[in-house]
């Protein structure tokens, strides 16, 4: 089973509730209490509970990959063009096939 996700507050909250409702564990920038606080920070409370950041915001990937900061996995997803329901499935396709030895960091 894969890992909890954590959507920073750039994941639209009907993505989050697509993949809750396909039984995925889900938590929100929202539901956490953590809208507003600096990506640095998002990433750190991610990296603290061991949950991967789901997120559209191309800053984690410089904190992630030219900051060298720790997470706990992330997958980007390509906003641009891109409805509610097809990111959703996307995600859910990923998640369902993701492998264990999968790399930290997925671009969808």
């Amino acid at each position: 089973m894969t890992r909890p996700l954590y959507c920073d507050e750039s994941i639209w909250i009907p993505v989050a509730d697509g993949l809750s409702r396909r039984g995925w564990s889900v938590h929100t920038a929202r539901d956490e209490g953590t809208l507003g606080e600096s990506d640095r920070e998002q990433l750190r409370y991610a990296v603290e509970r061991d949950w991967i950041l789901l997120t559209f915001d191309d800053d984690f990937l410089s904190l992630v990959e030219g900051e060298e900061m720790e997470h706990s996995g992330m997958i980007y997803v390509r906003q641009a063009g891109r409805r509610i329901g097809d990111v959703v499935k996307v995600v859910d396709e990923h998640l369902q096939n993701r492998s264990e030895d999968a790399p930290p960091i997925q671009y969808l």
